[in-house]
């Protein structure tokens, strides 16, 4: 009688734990199904030198001397252009917390530069039907500033919300252009005096509006739950292993055709809770 009397209170208490055991997984079973991302990251975009109709090249016969007098520079064939930027960036997640859609704000820097094999090269400022007037430069350095709005979606390949998760990742960026500031690095200091004539000139084919996609993937470090309604940011790594420029004119040294980049970004979670199944 008495073990009877004690298999009845065990179970009669497994049976008022396990429901509230049962409920706290529920709980960790929430996930917020918006966060709040900070970003920052670099994409390299490589492609051809656009020659300026200024620059005088030669390849005369002075070629591999070094002889100023005689020869003023050959450009380079390719070039890179740098693009970093830091941004703001919700994200909304859907399908059980498997994919994220996210947009924001970006603020991005452009940066290129063209230069000679040799100390410097020749840059036309003025021409008329008598005289043909050359500066000497060595280096011009274009770093143009945008404002966009990126458009990304992610893919989690694994269907559990894991301390370290591999994604899958796409995004298109939108730009305008608010401000450009030119560095010029005369030979002459003398040469100074023409630098208004030489921006005008330099920034007369750039575009005010540029836009490029990407591929890539990443890795989420960390996981966050509202049990104990304890809130935990993770972060980020991305890798972009494809990069396509749409607009020829987004600098004007350099003809871009595709690239790659990294990013790194911390997510808060806002937003209401939403069960998210066999995500934990």
């Amino acid at each position: 009688m008495k073990k009877i009397s004690l298999h009845i209170t065990i179970l009669y208490l497994l049976c008022s734990i396990l429901p509230g055991h049962a409920q706290n997984n529920e709980k960790r079973k929430n996930h917020h199904n918006i966060k709040l991302g900070i970003e920052t990251g670099t994409d390299f975009m490589f492609g051809s030198t656009i020659k300026p109709d200024m620059v005088r090249e030669s390849k005369s016969s002075y070629y591999g001397f070094d002889d100023n007098d005689f020869y003023c520079g050959i450009l380079w064939d390719y070039e890179t252009l740098n693009i970093t930027y830091f941004g703001i960036k919700p994200e909304m997640s859907f399908a059980k917390n498997r994919i994220g859609v996210a947009t924001g704000i970006r603020i991005s820097r452009y940066s290129t530069n063209t230069d000679s094999d040799k100390d410097y090269f020749l840059w036309k400022i003025h021409q008329d039907e008598i005289n043909t007037e050359y500066i000497k430069i060595r280096e011009i350095t274009q770093n143009s500033y945008y404002l966009g709005i990126p458009l990304e979606a992610k893919f989690y390949t694994n269907k559990r919300e894991l301390p370290a998760q591999f994604y899958l990742k796409t995004g298109v960026v939108f730009n305008y252009r608010i401000h450009i500031n030119n560095k010029i690095e005369f030979q002459n200091k003398s040469s100074k005096a023409n630098s208004e004539t030489i921006n005008d000139q330099v920034n007369q084919n750039l575009k005010d509006f540029n836009s490029y996609m990407f591929v890539g993937c990443g890795l989420k470090i960390g996981r966050y739950h509202t049990n104990h309604k304890r809130h935990f940011p993770h972060m980020n790594l991305e890798a972009h292993v494809l990069n396509i420029m749409f607009t020829d004119k987004a600098s004007s040294f350099i003809r871009t055709n595709a690239g790659l980049g990294v990013q790194l970004s911390v997510q808060i979670p806002l937003g209401k809770t939403v069960p998210i199944g066999s995500r934990n």
